[in-house]
């Protein structure tokens, strides 16, 4: 049997299961309960980076390291821990600045789509299409998330929901299976 053909163990499959319905459940709580997807952002946002500032706090504190890099992990620790607590402090302000990077990452994706669709000669004329088509949506969404940022708010929502629904089904389907890895190329052989 080859890599691609072999089962996982039952308590992998039901821990797949499980966290798959519980995704999809979330999914669905958010979609009743935006702000909770909202809040749940922000709440995992600020707990990474008093994590992640208490790691660099502690790093400085290893006497192995110089002392100016002590010095500088000591400093960055703080800045990010501060940074932790003010997004807590502050969480409208934190979901704005949320929408605001989303609607910049949706504004450049739809502007290397359209560059794409434009450039490359090698795909199909459907493809090209295609993607300048998806572009000009992604610009479209965009401009109305800055526009209207109580919109964007509403998008990263429904994408967060979205996402979790699609991992807990993915989650269930492989649990559910049992293989590994639900491609099997053959080229892959």
């Amino acid at each position: 049997m080859s890599e691609f053909g072999q089962k996982n163990s039952k308590a992998l499959r039901i821990a797949q299961i499980v966290f798959g319905v519980i995704a999809i459940v979330l999914s669905f709580a958010i979609i009743a309960n935006p702000g909770s997807g909202i809040a749940t952002l922000v709440f995992l946002l600020s707990i990474t980076l008093l994590a992640a500032g208490a790691e660099r706090i502690v790093v400085g504190l290893l006497p192995r390291l110089k002392t100016s890099s002590r010095i500088c992990n000591i400093i960055l620790g703080i800045i990010v821990i501060g940074l932790g607590f003010s997004v807590l402090a502050y969480p409208l302000s934190t979901a704005l600045v949320l929408v605001t990077l989303l609607a910049a990452g949706i504004l450049l994706l739809g502007v290397a789509r359209i560059i794409q669709g434009i450039t490359n000669k090698d795909i199909s004329k459907w493809s090209r299409a295609a993607l300048i088509g998806v572009g000009i949506l992604s610009l479209a969404i965009s401009f109305i998330v800055f526009a209207h940022p109580v919109s964007g708010v509403a998008l990263l929502v429904f994408l967060l929901s979205v996402n979790l629904l699609i991992i807990g089904i993915e989650s269930i389907v492989h649990g559910i299976s049992g293989r590994k890895d639900m491609v099997t190329p053959t080229s892959m052989r």
